[in-house]
């Protein structure tokens, strides 16, 4: 199973630089920037380690079908792309904090990620891009200077529809928060809707976002965890039942707002939420605890595995260059 690190939306492009050319020396497969509402540029972010780099992939994640034309898209991942003569990635999906911050809906999310993905794939540098969606058009798009290694395009995919068009169109999928106990479920989902479209498994790289809380004080790696609950994307009933309980889940999904709250003010209290569900989604929705608890961690990774993760990309958050380098020693060995 290959590793991947996504950096914190606070980075600098000097800093991605400088954390990305250690990941590339620990054996990580790629460095992802995040792209937030008061983030830096996700491309520009990552041009310093373009240049400087020489193997390890590289791309933004999440760039969503609604902030800009997929056409725009398609000539800034094929400029990221020429920089690091061939080696980046982008995972383009739904709606996230970027629609809230240009005051846009969420109106026809599949159909946008399908068309967006659709122009990002056939743009390159061979015959002209002339596409007529029902969203999006792009005529005439030739760039014959872009590389001829493409770039590697994934799709942020959890829920049915969304993984259905994705077997359809991606050739790598990245699914969210991965739960072992749950999926088993998922990739038989996938399978099926591989199936229906004529294709396998063996043509899809399935990639989860796990965050990584692993700290020397056990205390503050639990408490940031559960800071950052609210960017757990599934927060929703379907999905917690794994682990808890039904007056749970409805708890939790009532209670959404104190989430975000705890997000937006750093802080690991969540009024109205237990002690124990706190934990709950601690222990199943993230890698918290100490570096004596990463053989445990290792082993659900490697579960993941078995019934089909191909790659895992770990969420960083304070002291990236720590986590970076005990990713480096542990876990990439152990998943190799």
């Amino acid at each position: 199973m290959r590793v991947d690190v996504i950096l914190d939306p606070g980075t600098s492009p000097w800093e991605v630089k400088e954390l990305g050319l250690l990941a590339e020396h620990y054996g990580i497969n790629a460095v992802w920037s995040s792209n937030y509402p008061s983030s830096r540029d996700p491309f520009l972010t990552l041009a310093p380690l373009a240049l400087a780099s020489t193997h390890i992939r590289l791309g933004p994640l999440v760039v969503t079908a609604y902030e800009q034309h997929p056409f725009k898209t398609a000539k800034a991942l094929a400029t990221l792309n020429e920089l690091c003569q061939g080696r980046a990635n982008i995972l383009i999906g739904g709606p996230t904090g970027v629609n809230a911050a240009m005051g846009m809906g969420v109106d026809r999310m599949v159909g946008r990620v399908r068309e967006s993905v659709e122009v990002v794939k056939a743009a390159g540098p061979g015959k002209p891009l002339n596409y007529k969606g029902k969203i999006f058009q792009v005529w005439n798009y030739q760039p014959t200077w872009a590389t001829d290694t493409p770039p590697r395009i994934y799709v942020g995919a959890n829920k049915p529809q969304m993984m259905r068009m994705a077997s359809r169109v991606a050739d790598h999928i990245m699914v969210g928060d991965p739960l072992p106990v749950r999926f088993a479920s998922t990739m038989a989902m996938l399978d099926g809707f591989l199936a229906d479209a004529g294709r396998t498994r063996q043509q899809v790289t399935v990639s989860g976002l796990v965050a990584w809380h692993i700290k020397s004080d056990g205390a503050a790696s639990v408490a940031e965890a559960r800071q950052q609950l609210a960017l757990r994307g599934m927060l929703d009933p379907w999905y917690l039942d794994e682990f808890l309980t039904p007056d749970e889940c409805s708890l939790v999904d009532s209670n959404r707002n104190a989430f975000f709250k705890a997000y937006k003010n750093r802080t690991d209290v969540v009024p109205g939420i237990p002690e124990t569900i706190l934990q709950k989604l601690v222990d199943n929705l993230s890698l918290a605890g100490t570096p004596a608890d990463l053989d445990s961690h290792i082993e659900r990774l490697l579960a993941l595995g078995r019934l089909g993760l191909n790659e895992v990309a770990l969420k960083l958050h304070d002291d990236q260059a720590a986590a970076i380098r005990l990713i480096g020693e542990r876990v990439v060995p152990a998943l190799h």
